[in-house]
């Protein structure tokens, strides 16, 4: 089994829609028994929803965000991953200084996908701003698929 941890600020913006898209690939692949994705934030209140603006922007990709609820970085998530993308270096700094022992498993999700953009926080922005960011996200995970995909080989 795959698990991937998708990391970014409060967990209601960039890491469900990363979450989202990837776990998608996920079910049309019918990769559900070798791969597991979740998402958390390094500054995320317990149980809030997806922000309105991801919400609509995963809406117009036909996938419901509705029932997410944020989640906090937790160290046990941290060490039960075997990759964890973050949304930029700032997070992945912090989820080294959680566990310095993750580096070898700790990416950004540009830099994993061999750029090194970071992904811009649309919280509190326009709709235009969270589609930007949405196929911003989108690119990147297609990007990397298939080096999700041989990861999973090598771990089942």
């Amino acid at each position: 089994m795959l698990r991937i941890l998708i990391v970014c600020t409060g967990n209601t913006c960039r890491s469900p829609m990363t979450e989202a898209l990837l776990q998608r690939k996920v079910k049309e692949n019918n990769l559900t028994e070798i791969i597991r994705v979740l998402s958390a934030g390094i500054a995320a209140g317990a149980d809030s929803p997806a922000s309105d603006g991801a919400v609509h922007a995963m809406g117009l990709r036909n996938i419901d965000l509705s029932a997410h609820r944020s989640r906090q970085l937790l160290f046990e998530y941290i060490e039960a991953s075997d990759l964890i993308l973050t949304m930029t270096e700032r997070h992945k700094r912090a989820v080294l200084q959680l566990a310095p022992q993750a580096g070898a498993k700790v990416f950004t999700l540009a830099e994993y996908a061999g750029e090194t953009v970071d992904i811009a926080d649309p919280f509190g922005g326009s709709h235009a701003r969270y589609e930007a960011c949405a196929r911003q996200i989108e690119d990147l995970v297609n990007k990397i698929w298939e080096k999700i995909v041989d990861l999973a080989g090598k771990k089942s």
